[in-house]
């Protein structure tokens, strides 16, 4: 017998080696593996370029149409350079004191022995997560960076999953959106750097969609209802602001939840069940210790005092870009009255007259741009079948909802610039179409 399959082997075929294949992985991991040569502290963050990679190679969102990979890979390339250059040679715009407190403070938590506590919310939270991260890759601010360019990349897949919703898996916007999108100058700059927009922007966004798909699925789905209260649970963990927007929305949810679901058709009944639900998953936040100032004011009635001292905390940061406008809270006919006075200098601010510096005209082109997307969205809404508009009527109830909390606690357009991140996915969604159109035309019309 062994002399027999002695005589067989030669005449065996052995698999051939494709040397070309390996010479394209080389080839490929060759400037990974001299990054990390070059700068060892920061080989988590290479692997995560790696990682987000491979993310964007396995999403059937992004690979579905070679102009979307291409798009993705652009901004994701694009993004990854501004990291190396921030965290490497120089200080980039919006990459100053907020980003170099969360890595600073996380550099401390990681270094000194102090104990992660990841029972926190906002800003404390995550330079926890941050900590923790550093305790087991070591600490580089280029691999905070990357986390946050990884998570962003994670985000638009989010960001395409809504759109195919709306439109269609054979939509033809995609590539435009992930444009429009990444390239925002705002948001390719703060969520390529250590701050929490990336997070919730992918919360936020992650939140919309599984709402959606409870809504769009016609029967209660528990696996769909774990998903959307985790992303909503996330996103309030990760700012005050939107905490109350998670509010918000799970009262929406539980509300079409008794209607659709169980039938229930008193208004009363529905209202009075979904407070009752609210307040106690805010109960159990506060019983499990992760409850907020916002949390804290809503369960003793007390949210005037909190949204002023939120308001006066944001005064400082920024004199010369405050809208002059002020919020009264004596009395809900008060805050009613001084409620769109506040929300239009959110939205639009700064005026002509205001502006006064490069940032100030940056801040004003894209508060047109928005503008501009919003006129396109109310287009669209009429062009739209009833079912599809009925769904873009909701996402439209939405960007307002966050728009609407947003202006409650901001009181100058600096800041107003990376609030507006988090609707602006959802303005983007709803205008690109008849936008689209528009460009078409317009391009057709030179020819």
């Amino acid at each position: 017998m062994i002399g027999m399959i002695l005589v067989m082997n030669p005449t065996m075929n052995s698999p051939k080696i494709n040397y070309w294949n390996i010479l394209a992985c080389l080839v490929f991991l060759a400037p990974f593996i001299f990054l990390i040569l070059a700068k060892p502290n920061d080989w988590f963050g290479i692997i995560l370029i790696l990682l987000t990679i491979i993310f964007i190679f396995t999403q059937r969102v992004f690979i579905q149409k070679k102009a979307t990979i291409i798009a993705i890979l652009m901004v994701f390339f694009i993004k990854v350079l501004i990291s190396l250059v921030n965290s490497n040679y120089f200080t980039i715009y919006g990459a100053g004191a907020d980003s170099k407190g969360f890595f600073n403070n996380a550099t401390l938590i990681s270094q000194s022995g102090f104990d992660i506590n990841l029972l926190n919310t906002g800003g404390t939270l995550y330079e926890n997560i941050l900590a923790l991260m550093f305790n087991i890759v070591g600490v580089s601010q280029f691999n905070g960076e990357m986390l946050s360019i990884f998570v962003f990349i994670v985000a638009v897949s989010f960001l395409l999953k809504i759109t195919e919703r709306l439109y269609g898996s054979n939509n033809n916007y995609n590539t435009l959106l992930v444009y429009l999108f990444g390239l925002l100058p705002s948001m390719l700059i703060y969520t390529s750097i250590i701050m929490r927009e990336p997070f919730q922007v992918l919360f936020f966004l992650m939140s919309v969609y599984y709402y959606m798909e409870s809504q769009n699925n016609g029967t209660f789905s528990l696996k769909v209802s774990i998903k959307f209260l985790t992303a909503v649970f996330l996103l309030g963990l990760f700012h005050n602001g939107l905490l109350l927007f998670t509010f918000v929305l799970i009262g929406i949810y539980v509300f079409k939840l008794f209607r659709n679901q169980l039938r229930i058709k008193s208004v009363v009944i529905r209202l009075a069940i979904s407070a009752l639900i609210l307040f106690l998953f805010i109960g159990l936040l506060d019983a499990l210790g992760i409850s907020t100032q916002a949390s804290e004011a809503l369960l003793s009635g007390d949210m005037t005092s909190y949204v002023d001292n939120y308001r006066d905390g944001g005064i400082a940061l920024d004199a010369r870009a405050q809208y002059g406008v002020e919020l009264d809270t004596s009395n809900i006919f008060m805050v009613l009255g001084t409620l769109p006075l506040v929300f239009t200098n959110y939205m639009v601010a700064p005026f002509p007259w205001q502006v006064s510096s490069v940032i100030d005209i940056y801040a004003f082109m894209e508060n047109i741009f928005r503008a501009i997307l919003l006129y396109c969205s109310f287009r669209c809404l009429k062009r739209l079948e009833n079912s599809k508009r009925k769904t873009l009527i909701g996402i439209m109830v939405l960007f307002i909802i966050v728009e609407v909390l947003w202006s409650l606690g901001t009181v100058n357009w600096g800041t107003a610039v990376r609030h507006h991140l988090i609707g602006y996915a959802l303005v983007l969604v709803m205008g690109t179409p008849f936008l689209k159109a528009k460009l078409m035309n317009l391009g057709n019309s030179f020819r």
